[in-house]
């Protein structure tokens, strides 16, 4: 028999039990459903995470701190940590918290999570052009001026019931605004004026220049201000002026300080990260990424994608059953068919195939059905659910990667075929002689 015959009898065979095929290939499609809709909803969990993580601190970056066995951040650490294999920058900072407020509006301000960081005016220079969303990079000759990464932005506090929550005033554009800088202590109660008693402010506002804005391929953390040498030294002469001084210029070193009291390390690659932490910790420094975090999160990724596949397989488990008893029930009714085909000359392997055939058919449409399904429900989820959950619906989206649809059709082809292996066998194991004997 040509295996165009076995095909054509196989789907004619489908057609004459319409509702029976239409009710198995309807589980099929409730398997499918149910395992792509839920490997989706994983997928799309662990890249929102990821993504979240990612925006707050770059996955190549390390932080590195001194340990409590008496290695110190200086000059001499800068220069080790730069010999490090697989290490592409080595940024030195000081960390200031101050206000950044408009001149324009006292109660619009430059809103830095990870607060202000001076870093040495070399690493401005590695800034390259398509780093920079706006305006440009700082230089040495700037003064009093900042740079900002791109998760920087002018906000507002407003009191929402009881609380106050910060909100972005969008139609402000930074580098068209002028700031004020507040340094020392507004509205706190400080120690006894100084002995010489003379008269100094509690506080000094300072005007600052944005000279630029970084985008996210700069190699600087998103959610920070920058500033220069020159810029701290002005800021310093300012911090004089004040009754108590806001500017821990010392970092309570004494004869001994640093400039810089702490450093960042920029890898190569993500994958290099674990390696060079590694080494770092191993000259007697404290470490901190966000690799483990990341690893974390692939763990519990991959564990719920285990658990809602399993609860999706179930599914399909209750299509396979179906199909069987379909299969099953086909035999039985067509007990005389298949001994009039083997009298006439029908191999077993013929008869074997025509079933599995129609097994891989049931599974095969219910799959693609199924698929067919799943992105009608993910568009419909987008529509709506993202939509309310972030109105420019970039917050988050269900997304059927290719590799999953193709997966999810083979398999319920697989699962079709499999299925009917059994009831094939037992259709090539019935005796011609008693099936046409039979009524």
């Amino acid at each position: 028999m040509k295996i165009s015959d076995r095909l054509s009898l196989s789907f004619r065979n489908l057609l004459r039990r319409k509702s029976r095929t239409i009710l198995t290939i309807l589980s099929v499609l409730i398997g499918t459903v149910s395992i792509i809709m839920l490997l989706t909803l994983a997928i799309a969990m662990d890249k929102e995470q990821k993504d979240m993580i990612e925006s707050f601190v770059g996955i190549e970056n390390i932080e590195v701190t001194s340990s409590g066995m008496g290695n110190k951040i200086n000059k001499s650490t800068f220069s080790k940590l730069k010999k490090i294999n697989h290490v592409k920058y080595v940024i030195p900072y000081k960390d200031f918290y101050f206000d950044i407020k408009l001149k324009s509006d006292n109660k619009a301000r430059l809103q830095a999570n990870s607060g202000i960081k001076l870093i040495p005016d070399d690493i401005f220079k590695k800034i390259k052009p398509d780093m920079i969303e706006q305006g440009r990079a700082l230089n040495s000759s700037d003064d009093l001026s900042m740079l900002i990464g791109s998760d920087v932005k002018i906000s507002k506090f407003k009191k929402m019931g009881q609380y106050y929550q910060k909100v972005p005033v969008d139609k402000l554009e930074p580098l068209s605004q002028k700031y004020k800088l507040t340094l020392g202590y507004r509205g706190e109660a400080l120690p006894s004026p100084s002995i010489n008693n003379e008269s100094k402010p509690q506080n000094i506002d300072v005007d600052m220049k944005l000279v630029g804005i970084l985008n996210d391929k700069s190699f600087l953390d998103k959610n920070t201000v920058y500033i220069n040498e020159k810029t701290f030294k002005s800021l310093e002469k300012e911090d004089q002026k004040l009754e108590l001084k806001s500017l821990d210029s010392d970092n309570g070193q004494g004869n001994n300080k640093e400039l810089f009291t702490s450093v960042s390390l920029v890898c190569d690659k993500y994958e290099n990260v674990s390696g060079v932490e590694d080494e770092v910790k191993s000259m007697g420094y404290e470490t901190s990424s966000s690799i483990q975090m990341i690893e974390d999160i692939n763990k519990a990724s991959k564990n719920i994608m285990l658990i809602l596949g399993g609860i999706g397989s179930i599914a399909f488990f209750v299509s396979a059953i179906g199909i069987i008893n379909t299969m099953l029930m086909s035999i039985y009714e067509r007990q005389k068919e298949i001994g009039v085909m083997k009298v006439i000359g029908a191999s077993v392997s013929d008869i074997k195939s025509m079933f599995l055939i129609e097994a891989g058919f049931i599974g095969f449409f219910g799959g693609l059905l199924g698929l067919l399904t799943s992105l009608l429900i993910t568009l419909i989820i987008n529509h709506f659910i993202g939509n309310m959950a972030d109105p420019s619906g970039e917050n988050f989206k269900l997304l059927i990667p290719i590799w999953l649809a193709i997966l999810g059709v083979s398999f319920s082809s697989l699962v079709g075929i499999l299925a009917g292996y059994l009831p094939a066998i037992k259709a090539t194991k019935l005796s011609a002689i008693e099936t046409l004997r039979s009524n």
